[in-house]
């Protein structure tokens, strides 16, 4: 998808919740935008494409290109083990009442939350569903041992 339509899509959603959360609702962008840079560092550790510029075109056609429904694509905060880590943190700040840090988890998850379910729209409608593992855990797994798999994806 285009990164455009999240920076878009989290700005609105930030300005809709601006009066009820002032400036916690500028996390949403986190969640809902920046949650992307793990696309920048898949892109870095496997193709050692530093330039952000050049990561995102090249990434871009690339993964249009040699697209594969397995799983092997490894965006590690598009993963379920990273979306209990914010809600376990969202949680446990809520308990220790840290409210500044209970605004930053839940918020951003709720970005995340706006992002995910626009990359599932987008990967509905491309027909690209499965090219990107939803776990991490499942992930290793699946490639245990298989050292070119992991070899191309690092």
């Amino acid at each position: 998808m285009n990164i455009s339509i999240h920076l878009a899509t989290s700005i609105i959603v930030t300005i809709v919740l601006w009066p009820f959360l002032s400036w916690y609702s500028l996390w949403i962008i986190v969640g809902g935008f920046l949650i992307d840079v793990d696309h920048y560092l898949y892109a870095g550790f496997k193709w050692k494409m530093w330039n952000l510029k050049e990561s995102y075109h090249y990434q871009k056609e690339k993964l249009k290109q040699e697209a594969k429904k397995n799983g092997e694509i490894l965006h590690i905060f598009h993963t379920i083990e990273f979306w209990i880590f914010m809600i376990v943190m969202a949680y446990l700040s809520y308990q220790k009442e840290w409210t500044f840090l209970f605004y930053i988890f839940t918020v951003t998850f709720v970005g995340m939350i706006l992002h995910l379910i626009l990359d599932g729209i987008y990967a509905l409608y491309a027909k690209r569903l499965g090219e990107r593992t939803i776990s991490l855990i499942w992930w290793l797994k699946k490639f245990k041992g298989r050292k070119e798999v992991l070899k191309k994806a690092f």
